[in-house]
């Protein structure tokens, strides 16, 4: 996992600080943001298949916004458990009109509950990224065989992944304090040193994700 050309990944294109600004505008824009998961997706591929000297043109936003679509469908299947255990609670709050030690504790079950679940979710993220991203299809993301198969294959270097979108997350929210303009820059700047980590993953699961399906 080399963590340095993933953080030089954008600057390596001459033309990187307005695609960056077109990425963090349309990251901000409900429904068009799913473009920007598409755009971060298409970055994976191409560093995937050995090209990271320069980021993806917009020139394909009907794709990118497709392939942003996927992944937000998967992601809200997978989040499904949770969006249900949540609402039959406050269902009970609400019918009860109490908040006596029964409530308290189903209360406490369901916030332990949220929190395992929210951890799942963000361990098997970039496994699902990267099925979304090599494979067509609605139904990939739901392949558990292939999704254990890129987090098992290189323990280390998935963990190492994991750290790193932590990192890069804060990173990207550094732009907040120059009055939250700076975020435009930042936070897509770290979404896409992000898709350079996965693409080195994808490197290592050639068998499991099919990167000569996009060449």
């Amino acid at each position: 996992m080399d963590i340095g050309r993933a953080f030089n990944y954008p600057r390596n294109d001459p033309g990187w600080v307005t695609k960056m600004l077109i990425l963090g505008v349309v990251s901000v824009v409900p429904i068009l943001n799913l473009a920007g998961f598409g755009y971060m997706i298409e970055g994976l591929r191409r560093v995937a298949r050995g090209d990271d000297s320069a980021l993806p043109e917009w020139d394909n936003f009907g794709g990118y916004f497709s392939d942003g679509l996927r992944i937000l469908v998967t992601y809200l299947v997978y989040a499904l458990p949770l969006l249900l255990i949540l609402g039959v609670f406050i269902g009970i709050t609400i019918a009860s009109g109490e908040h006596g030690d029964s409530l308290g504790l189903l209360g406490l079950l369901v916030n332990l509950f949220q929190l395992f679940w929210q951890f799942v979710l963000w361990v098997v993220w970039p496994a699902l990224v990267i099925q979304v991203a090599f494979r067509p299809g609605w139904g990939v993301g739901f392949d558990f065989g292939a999704l254990m198969g890129t987090v098992t294959r290189n323990v280390g270097a998935y963990v190492m992944a994991l750290v790193m979108t932590v990192a890069f997350g804060i990173l990207g929210s550094v732009g907040i304090l120059a009055c939250g303009v700076g975020v435009l820059i930042t936070a897509p700047y770290a979404q896409m040193c992000t898709a350079h980590l996965f693409a080195q993953l994808a490197q290592g699961n050639l068998d499991q994700v099919h990167p000569a399906e996009y060449s």
